[in-house]
């Protein structure tokens, strides 16, 4: 990190005044980024502490909605309802949403997006009978549902996604993995040759249906794309074990309470993961494993513990949000990343202690995982949290969520160091630069490593720059 003792520091054209900070630019590790881009479009739930709130609050804004998406094969979506103590929750129904909107297909995801509630016209659009059907589909419907809900037209979705990657380069942010459920190798090449979206690097996450077609094309994990000007690569393969926290199906090794029989969900046998890891290992991709439960993360973990060659170094586990402190150790031995979303903490600190109570203490263990050595990565799983990296950041050093100034932290002793918490988030890995660095940099007011959390929370990013060329500038 550089900050300037001459009264400005110059670059090219451009001047920083004195004490202005030159530092490695940031990354989000985890986004879906179409899907954040779009949802500008869509109504958040987040606040809403009753289905009643819910729909309230949808009945007032379908009518802007409509006149701002006319177009009636259209989803109208609403986003983020956190059900953790709602009262009146079998009142999210598909008889509800036929109610709110009898013309259209509407949707409404859960936080996490592992579930959501359809209406009637949404239900046939997505291939399911609603006459008795309760709305609810999750994990795999789900997932079907929502590249349905994003199938739009091209040129609306390039636009809102230029829009939002001019927004990220105004954050600092110079590079992204895209995990979109789409084969998005092509979508970014098309975006950057024919769209001209050049402020962003970015890594094309992969799924189980893309995979064949990437073996197909002769793409390894970091291959440039090309016609992308070097700002496409290939990215890792992504598979998803088990559910969400907020959807009660991320998969533990104790039942949730008041549901004796419910876990939560492991996707695949444990030989048919080993197979699907061992088919992307053995064609070049690393690999991106979502496991949330302290037993889809112990499964996943053993699993990857038999794969001969290894997983590819940058493999990661994502999320890894409860472990057991017996599966550290072999976390640690296997050399994979833990690619976590601190803001993912302060969304669920109350669903943690309702759903999976006396484990609190290893529920987003970050200082846990960092003092056994294992490398950690932050992103935002944006639509999920947003995109804002300072703001992830400060979570992990406060164990403190944005507003929430006057709750206690959330087991400080989780708490991240300012430096680790940078480590994690800049683009080169490294507190500073070096000669040789590719020049993706940020000008920022203020050192991150001596920033309070709410400093850091509230970083104004002067300029960024990535690869020479200024994306963002302000000064």
């Amino acid at each position: 990190m550089y900050t300037s003792s001459a009264p400005y520091f110059c670059s090219g054209s451009h001047c920083l005044e004195r004490g202005a900070y030159l530092a490695p630019s940031v990354v989000d590790s985890h986004t879906h980024f179409s899907s954040w881009a779009l949802a500008a479009q869509r109504i958040d739930l987040y606040t809403a502490l009753s289905a009643a709130e819910v729909l309230s609050r949808m009945r007032a804004w379908l009518p802007i909605a409509r006149l701002h998406q006319p177009d009636p094969s259209l989803f109208l979506v609403g986003q983020r309802m956190r059900v953790g103590e709602w009262p009146d929750l079998p009142d999210m129904n598909r008889l509800a949403l036929d109610a709110l909107e009898p013309d259209r297909p509407l949707a409404i995801f859960f936080a996490g997006f592992h579930s959501l509630c359809a209406n009637s016209h949404a239900l046939k659009r997505l291939g399911h009978e609603p006459e008795g059907h309760s709305g609810v589909l999750e994990e795999k419907e789900c997932f079907d549902a929502w590249v349905e809900i994003n199938r739009i037209s091209e040129d609306s979705v390039d636009a809102a996604v230029a829009q939002a990657a001019q927004n990220a380069a105004a954050q600092g942010i110079t590079e992204i993995l895209d995990l979109e459920m789409a084969f998005n190798i092509d979508n970014w090449q098309r975006r950057v040759s024919k769209k001209g979206i050049q402020s962003l690097r970015v890594r094309c996450g992969m799924y189980r249906d893309h995979l064949p077609q990437a073996i197909a094309a002769g793409y390894l994990t970091g291959d440039i794309v090309p016609e992308t000007d070097g700002l496409v690569t290939v990215g890792p393969h992504k598979i998803i074990t088990d559910g969400s926290l907020g959807s009660r199906t991320a998969c533990c090794h104790h039942a949730y309470p008041n549901e004796p029989e419910n876990f939560g969900h492991f996707e695949y046998e444990v030989p048919t993961l080993q197979g699907m890891l061992e088919k992307a290992t053995a064609a070049g991709m690393s690999l991106a494993v979502h496991a949330i439960g302290d037993r889809a993360n112990q499964l996943t973990l053993e699993t990857f513990a038999t794969l001969n060659p290894p997983a590819l170094p940058g493999s990661t586990i994502e999320h890894a949000q409860l472990l057991s402190t017996e599966d550290i150790p072999l976390f640690k031995r296997l050399g994979l990343i833990a690619s976590i979303q601190p803001v993912h903490m302060a969304d669920d600190r109350e669903l943690a202690e309702q759903f999976w109570p006396g484990r609190t203490d290893r529920a987003f263990p970050f200082r846990t995982i960092v003092d056994a050595g294992i490398p950690i990565r932050m992103g935002s799983d944006a639509p999920v949290a947003q995109v804002d990296p300072w703001d992830a950041m400060a979570v992990a050093v406060s164990r403190v969520g944005r507003g929430l100034s006057h709750l206690p932290p959330w087991h400080p002793e989780q708490a991240i160091s300012n430096e680790q918490a940078w480590l994690a988030s800049t683009s080169n890995g490294k507190i500073s630069f070096a000669v040789g660095d590719r020049a993706d940099l940020i000008v920022i007011p203020i050192d991150p490593l001596t920033a309070s959390a709410e400093e850091l929370r509230e970083m104004k990013v002067k300029a960024t720059m990535l690869g020479g060329r200024w994306t963002h500038y302000t000064l």
